[in-house]
């Protein structure tokens, strides 16, 4: 039963699974044209790129190691967008009422199988990366990393997955606002507003302080902070029960 509703995801999730995987491969090209700019250096200084290409160089090679931080939320937002659509997909619909398969162990399958390829991706993606670009690479921190934007944005995806076909872009829209809230409150900009808005924001929106805190963690080889980590699982296992309770009022 479990390698039918896996070949059946599967299927249904290809163009996201290429698309990912095309993603990653772009990220890597890029890790590979930094480092033969830099004349195959491992770890190449910041004014060493600017002595090749000035600040345009800089510029992009500061991007590029910005946003490959964050292809793990992207890959759990891509792959795991549609994750409850249920019985609007006519194919799972049959799996259900064909085999008596229940909804729960169809959900539960499949929001298992994206979160490890989401994952699988960005453990690949991430220190192959790091060692083409720095000759060397986070270790654990990596992984952890890797692991806390799957949970978090795979269940925030999931759960949106409930109520919209916009759960791609719902989940992408909050990640932006969390990433801007955390900036609000490192800045000290968050006080202008009132206390009661900014704990709202800060329950709801992801948790993008901890995820700093590992990020942190990755990008200074540093230890891993497990408390944040155990906090971004935390949130996900709300959300994975938030989720179940949505699906069970939205089927009734």
């Amino acid at each position: 039963m479990i390698g039918a509703v896996s070949r059946l995801a599967a299927s249904e999730a290809r163009a996201r699974l290429v698309l990912v995987g095309v993603v990653g491969v772009l990220f890597l090209a890029g890790a590979w044209a930094t480092s033969a700019t830099a004349g195959g250096a491992a770890d190449p200084s910041l004014d060493d790129v600017f002595r090749l290409g000035g600040y345009p160089l800089v510029s992009a090679v500061l991007l590029l190691g910005w946003t490959v931080g964050r292809f793990p939320l992207f890959a759990a937002i891509a792959l795991c967008a549609g994750l409850a659509w249920g019985g609007r997909v006519p194919s799972r619909a049959r799996l259900v009422h064909a085999r008596a398969v229940p909804r729960w162990f169809v959900y539960g399958t499949r929001a298992g199988m994206f979160g490890a390829l989401a994952f699988l991706a960005s453990a690949a993606v991430l220190p192959l990366f790091d060692l083409l670009v720095l000759g060397t690479w986070a270790g654990a921190a990596t992984f952890t990393l890797a692991g806390a934007y799957v949970l978090a944005y795979g269940s925030l995806t999931a759960l949106l997955s409930v109520w919209t076909r916009a759960d791609a872009a719902g989940a992408a829209v909050l990640a932006a606002l969390a990433h801007l809230w955390h900036g609000a409150l490192r800045s000290g900009a968050a006080d202008a507003v009132p206390r009661g808005v900014g704990r709202f924001f800060s329950l709801v929106l992801p948790p993008q302080g901890a995820l700093h805190a590992l990020e942190g963690a990755f990008a200074g080889v540093e230890p891993i902070p497990w408390d944040a980590f155990g906090y971004v699982a935390g949130y996900a296992g709300l959300l994975a029960a938030l989720t179940a309770v949505s699906l069970m009022l939205r089927d009734v």
